[in-house]
């Protein structure tokens, strides 16, 4: 993952919410573009306290290196399932 590929997403006009599939297995959601800020080589994510909440209570720092992949998603943020993530991968 390069830091433009991030960049591009935290940019988006309108924001569309992405998931952050990291290569330990691990996954973590951006639900607005204030949630993450680009790093040299590294993205950092501050966490939410709550899903519907603007309070951020702690981050994590991901190296570009780590990141596997960014998954789309819905508006809403929520995940749409197996179907969902077989067609986003077939136009990759």
């Amino acid at each position: 993952m390069t830091s433009e590929d991030i960049k591009s997403e935290l940019e988006r006009e309108p924001f569309r919410p992405f998931r952050l599939h990291l290569v330990s297995g691990k996954e973590f959601v951006v639900h607005a573009p204030n949630d993450a800020h680009m790093l040299r080589d590294a993205l950092m994510v501050f966490e939410r306290l709550k899903p519907s909440s603007e309070e951020h209570d702690k981050y994590h720092v991901f190296d570009l290196m780590n990141i596997e992949r960014v998954e789309i998603l819905p508006s809403n943020g929520k995940h749409k399932g197996k179907k969902h993530e077989q067609k986003r991968k077939s136009h990759d």
